[in-house]
């Protein structure tokens, strides 16, 4: 076993003893050689890395303009001869949102996405471990690690995998809800491991669960699916002892700018200028669904849901009575169930802001693939409007509006602009605003999301139904997560405990479905033409 990438000591060392050198040398030579120190310098502020090594050297030969011996050569030569021992092979771009994730994260906060798949029996233990390798070889997202420097933050991909299968996955005796979510809830070192681990583990109420966790600052929820996508495919394959098929996701991880150059310099002026300000100015005035708003959370917890597939059904014939998605009818009973719960404790009235995700790759024209291309959208109810029959048609309004791409953007925009401040200063404003309860922004997290058909599911058990949780911040402190692919839907609401009691999150739950129930009875009649 190798060490770390990130912790490579020559490589490290390596390259900035190549930056002292060359301060040492142009200030040495004086003169126009201050322009060399001052790179040097700046050389051991940015990410060590073979290119910068290269840069290095460049500028250590150009002293020779300046110099009348070869002791500029000396030090190009030295830095040339540290490349080899980099444990990378290439970069991998991070945009905005995968540097804000990246830097999110943090001892209250873990920005991760599990993705579950609940079996009636167990896996078999070697092709799992065997799929595992697979991935790590096929992916090369799977075997990254961050490097971070006091100006910058960069992802790189190992030359080779200097982790384990073992080291990924977890065959856990106990549920990964056990012990406070700990298992769940560990954090992840990206500088030292891969952004990605495996849990298998016995579940609560009998049976198994496969758990492929993966941080957010690698995937949003689209590529999530497509590593377990992978990783179930190469364990079927694996254990039945059939050829390995070359369906191998590709990283998409192009930067934000790079799909808003073609548009035009005008238009993106304007754009970035539409979306400069991050929020509102009344932070504090949202309505939010907890028991202990100003408690610290300690772990994650989650309460399942189950819409049946007549339901499911039902709910279809009147969304298109009344000209609206059944997203649009699966957010308003979120509100309507919320806002129940506020009403039947005393709460009270104010209006709800949720968090609503969107995949932006079809918005700015990118294939389905792995990277982080999530637009939020911020959805908006008042009271008044939450008890109104016209509910659902206003969230349709409302979030049709916001799915152009000048709208749909605006949160990778905003993030992109405010992580270009150096790394330790934007975590330190972030971890301010976390203990901050006056900081307070959104209400709740709506999240719908459509299984691909071609999903593969695992051989050899009865898979049960597949789940997805995100990751919640303190404030909102809790979700909901549904997803569906035909037949029965299945979802969680996730929370941060203390902040919410189990039996709160219960009653919220089945309010929710009571009005999803009641939703799906209404009369389908067709709505009035204007």
């Amino acid at each position: 076993m190798s060490s770390t990438p990130s912790t490579h000591p020559p490589f490290i060392w390596g390259t900035r003893a190549a930056g002292l050198l060359l301060c040492v040398l142009s200030w040495r030579l004086g003169g126009w050689a201050f322009l060399g120190l001052a790179w040097g310098a700046l050389s051991l502020l940015r990410v060590p890395r073979r290119g910068l090594l290269v840069e290095l050297a460049v500028a250590s030969s150009l002293l020779l303009l300046v110099s009348s011996d070869g002791l500029p050569l000396v030090g190009a030569a030295l830095s040339l001869l540290v490349i080899p021992l980099a444990p990378e092979s290439h970069a991998l771009p991070m945009n905005g949102v995968d540097r804000y994730f990246y830097l999110q994260d943090g001892p209250g906060t873990r920005m991760n996405s599990h993705h579950f798949v609940d079996m009636d029996a167990p896996l078999e233990r070697e092709p799992l471990e065997r799929a595992l390798s697979a991935v790590l070889k096929e992916v090369p997202l799977a075997r990254s690690f961050v490097r971070e420097a006091p100006l910058g933050i960069t992802r790189f991909v190992a030359k080779r995998s200097w982790v384990g299968p073992t080291e990924l996955l977890s065959w856990a005796d106990l549920p990964v809800e056990a012990e406070d979510s700990r298992a769940l809830d560990a954090a992840m070192d990206l500088r030292h491991l891969p952004p990605w681990r495996v849990i298998h583990a016995p579940r609560p109420d009998g049976g198994f669960r496969l758990c492929l966790t993966v941080h957010h600052s690698a995937v949003d929820g689209e590529g999530g699916l497509l590593m377990l996508d992978l990783l179930v495919r190469r364990y079927n394959e694996l254990r039945a002892g059939r050829p390995l098929t070359p369906q191998v996701p590709l990283h998409g991880g192009q930067r934000l700018r790079d799909q808003l150059r073609p548009r035009g310099l005008g238009w993106t002026l304007r754009m970035m200028g539409r979306h400069f300000s991050l929020g509102d100015q009344d932070k504090g005035a949202s309505a939010v669904l907890a028991d202990d708003a100003a408690a610290r959370p300690t772990h994650t917890r989650h309460h399942l849901l189950r819409i049946p597939g007549d339901t499911w059904q039902r709910l279809k014939g009147v969304s298109t009575a009344r000209g609206v998605s059944r997203n649009d009818l699966l957010v308003g009973a979120v509100f309507r169930a919320a806002d129940s719960l506020r009403q039947a404790r005393g709460a009270p009235d104010q209006r709800f802001r949720a968090f609503v995700p969107t995949n932006l790759r079809a918005a700015l024209g990118i294939p389905s693939g792995l990277g982080n291309y999530l637009g939020m959208l911020q959805v908006v109810a008042r009271p008044e409007e939450i008890r109104s029959s016209g509910l659902e048609r206003q969230l349709s309004e409302s979030i049709r509006s916001m799915r152009v791409l000048e709208e749909s953007v605006g949160f990778m925009v905003n993030m992109g602009l405010v992580t270009l401040m150096p790394p330790g200063m934007f975590r330190a404003a972030l971890r301010k605003n976390d203990a901050d309860p006056s900081m307070f922004n959104y209400s709740l997290l709506v999240s719908t999301i459509r299984q691909p058909e071609e999903l593969a599911l695992p051989e050899g058990v009865g898979t049960e139904r597949v789940l997805v949780r995100g990751s919640l911040t303190g404030r909102p402190c809790i979700g909901v997560v549904i997803i569906h692919a035909g037949g029965d839907v299945h979802g969680v609401v996730e929370y941060l405990s203390p902040t919410m009691r189990d039996e709160t999150v219960r009653e919220f739950g089945d309010r929710w479905l009571a009005e999803v129930e009641r939703l799906a009875s209404e009369p389908r009649a067709l709505p009035v033409a204007s």
